[in-house]
């Protein structure tokens, strides 16, 4: 490891935990515990949805995906792209 690597930071940073933006996503009531406890806001909606905004790091996208019709992103908008792209991936796959 080069001695300008700070393991700790780079970790944190790919893990979304030093993550400078958020995204909202709308997310099924009573399901993606992970992302509630990750959220830094949660809205409950009367309609089975609720709105949080959560922490966007690297690999966002990739982990949404796996909630599958549980979630949807709301914004950012490349955010968003980013997860249709992957879900069409696997949808052909």
């Amino acid at each position: 490891v080069p001695d300008v690597v700070t393991v700790r930071e780079t970790v944190e940073s790919w893990a979304g935990e030093t993550a400078t933006r958020s995204a909202r996503i709308r997310l099924r009531t009573g399901c993606g515990y992970p992302l509630r406890a990750r959220a830094q806001s949660v809205r409950e909606g009367a309609d089975g949805w609720d709105e949080l905004e959560i922490p966007y790091g690297h690999g966002l996208d990739a982990w949404l995906v796996e909630f599958g019709p549980d979630v949807v992103v709301l914004e950012p908008a490349d955010l968003r792209a980013d997860v249709v792209d992957r879900l069409r991936a696997v949808a052909k796959g």
